[in-house]
């Protein structure tokens, strides 16, 4: 008669493999082959800053983790030690999973010189080090989120051993486990529950997702026997709906960790946490562009407000663990217009400049103009930060721009052992791991320029597989035809549509979405069609600029200012009564990058009314926008809007007035 105790150790270890057969996986990079504009990207990306980060200044033109950077070398006064470190991690995460999408041996020697020299310079217990720095904790869950990624693209049994090396000679320390009881960087040493658990998930090792809850647990006493600690960082503090406050960057990594917990126990607190806290965090501090504020700390939903660039791929790497955890496709969307909004606007359609803090409102870019950090001990530094600039005073962002665009190409498709799901329509060819087998799929389309899309099957395994196409909540209606039939049409969103078949060489299935655009009334109004919000682009002049003590820029790669040519050329405000039908969408055939400024395929034609009584503040930055608009004695004027990414200054957000 089996006992009762190996009755629970077996339930245990079914609930395990099971867990891991039917969690979902995101896509090696390796396995990513982009067409179409997303090729176009990946090669300016390559041929900027990417593949120049030297442009960038310190600690971008270093050897890197090769070598003991020395914050103090940095172009500006004050610092930390471990900044050089997170911040060029950052960078080699992005130039990896860059480098192999565009094949770039270039690329991946950067980084492999990188790693080689890191994992030959653990010390005697195996453990990792950034240099010879005491506060490496939190640079080396960056750093390591690369190693994971170059594991999941080659196998290397070397580098397995040493990420488990790392983590049961520093885990087996119960100083380990010391999590500081209030905020700051020195808290984020409880993010390498990320890895612990990746490493779960790999090996099958129960012991790393114990340490992993273990960690967790510590973390969360201790947040909460401290009156003064950052409770809404916890899955319980979360769970409440505690609101978000305190630095962006930090809450949206701590996000996380409810999603990658979830994925990998189930437990249900996590995820009521995961979307409590999404919710809470839209409520107080959504921006039109689809990203919270976050000039440097969360700052509320005003339309003069802005959000660092670093929070556009944390908070895309995290909602995409709720993606994984969930299955929920609306977690998707609000990636998409993350991505196609507030991220592209923040870069220059070469790759070679990019904002510290980019805005859905920006009616001026100067060196005084980025006003969020008067009060702060950032000083005059900061005022330059909305300005596109290959390098700024505070290099994180420099280093997180590179990760922005392939992390999320990581998550455009999702499998396991028995399913894969299209999550986000790419031009390219996607070769989706299904079990020891590949389903092989090339998308042709110009999304999200356009709502259509052709899935033509390249090779399949031979088993029936249930496909999963993410219908986006956006979607007024839609229909799939399969090798020419009908196969399912309604008007249904915010789902995924299954296929469930044997594939096989040869199969097409065809996507079509049909829409209109949406109105989005806030304090003022934004217009959104399809995954991409439309912004009125301002007229502006560019003026060079070595303001700032850094001076980071050179003639290839320039930094400079951009001011509105005429005055109030932007003051614009749109009927409180508009309706979809008013809004008139416009198709081109246009050649070449549809992300160059005035060179998209879709634009938006909209009737506006000038006003007088919204000003930029003290001629340098926006102003809130007016509650009671007054109306110039003009006649109405046709706004022609363009994709906020592919705009420099812009109007997004507008007032409104009463017709």
């Amino acid at each position: 008669m089996i006992k009762k105790s190996a009755l629970i150790y077996l339930l245990l270890l079914y609930t395990n493999i099971y867990s891991q057969q039917i969690g979902l996986n995101d896509l090696p990079s390796k396995h990513i082959e982009p067409d179409g504009w997303v090729k176009d990207f990946l090669i300016r990306q390559e041929n900027g800053l990417t593949g120049h980060p030297e442009e960038s200044g310190f600690p971008f033109n270093t050897g890197m983790w090769t070598e003991d950077m020395d914050f103090k070398n940095r172009e500006f006064d004050g610092g930390s030690p471990w900044w050089p470190f997170e911040q060029t991690a950052y960078y080699l995460d992005g130039a990896l999973r860059c480098g192999y999408m565009n094949k770039s041996k270039n690329l991946k020697q950067r980084v492999l010189n990188n790693i080689n020299y890191v994992l030959s310079h653990a010390d005697s217990e195996g453990i990792l080090h950034a240099g010879h720095i005491d506060d490496d904790w939190w640079p080396l869950v960056v750093f390591i989120r690369m190693l994971v990624e170059e594991y999941k693209n080659t196998n290397d049994d070397v580098l397995l051993q040493a990420l488990e090396n790392h983590y049961q000679s520093t885990y087996k320390k119960e100083e380990s486990y010391k999590v500081p009881k209030n905020g700051g960087f020195k808290v984020r040493s409880v993010l390498h529950i990320e890895h612990l658990t990746s490493l779960y998930g790999i090996t099958g090792n129960t012991w790393y997702l114990e340490v992993a809850e273990k960690l967790y647990n510590i973390f969360e006493n201790n947040q909460f026997e401290n009156p003064n600690g950052a409770t809404m960082l916890t899955a319980s503090g979360m769970e409440q709906g505690l609101k978000p406050s305190g630095h962006a960057v930090t809450y949206h990594e701590f996000l996380k960790i409810p999603s990658i917990l979830y994925y990998h126990t189930g437990k249900e607190k996590y995820k009521k946490a995961i979307y409590t806290a999404y919710n809470q965090l839209e409520k107080h501090h959504l921006l039109a562009d689809g990203l919270s504020s976050g000039v440097e700390e969360l700052h509320g939903n005003n339309t003069d407000m802005a959000h660092e660039v670093c929070n556009i791929p944390d908070f895309n790497w995290t909602t995409g663990w709720a993606l994984l955890a969930t299955g929920d496709a609306s977690f998707a969307d609000k990636m998409e217009k993350v991505l196609y909004n507030a991220g592209f606007c923040s870069i220059t359609s070469n790759f070679k400049a990019h904002q510290y803090y980019s805005a859905p409102n920006m009616p001026i870019s100067s060196d005084m103009s980025s006003f969020y950090n008067d009060k702060t001990n950032w000083g005059f530094n900061g005022k330059g930060r909305l300005c596109y600039k290959p390098g700024h005073d505070t290099e994180c962002c420099t280093g997180n721009i590179h990760r922005m665009f392939p992390t999320f190409l990581n998550r455009s498709c999702l499998s396991n052992e028995h399913e894969a799901k299209i999550v986000f329509y790419i031009p390219g060819t996607f070769s989706i791991p299904i079990g020891k087998d590949i389903l092989k799929i090339k998308q042709v389309t110009n999304y999200p320029f356009e709502h259509f899309i052709s899935l033509d099957v390249k090779s399949a395994p031979n088993k029936k597989i249930p496909l999963s196409l993410r219908i986006p909540s956006w979607v007024d209606s839609y229909s799939i035809t399969l090798n020419g039939k009908i196969f399912k049409q309604g008007n249904k969103n915010n789902f995924f549509e299954i296929i469930t078949r044997k594939f096989k060489q040869g199969d097409k299935i065809k996507i079509k979405f049909n829409t209109t655009p949406k109105i989005d009334k806030r304090k003022g109004i934004a217009i959104n069609y399809g995954p991409l919000v439309f912004s009125y682009p301002i007229e502006a002049r560019k003026s060079t600029t070595t303001s700032d003590t850094g001076r980071k820029s050179s003639n290839e790669f320039p930094a400079y200012q951009l001011f509105p040519k005429k005055h109030l050329n932007w003051a614009f405000a749109l009927p409180e009564s508009i309706s979809e039908n008013e809004i008139q969408v416009v198709k081109e055939k246009t050649e070449g990058y549809p992300w160059d400024y005035g060179n998209s395929p879709i634009k938006l034609k909209v009737n506006a009314r000038s006003i007088s009584n919204w000003k930029l503040k003290n001629n340098v930055s926006l102003s809130k926008i007016p509650e009671n608009v007054e109306l110039k004695d003009e006649p109405n004027q046709m706004l022609i809007l363009e994709p906020m990414g592919a705009t420099y200054l812009r109007i997004t957000e507008f007032p409104v007035f009463k017709n």
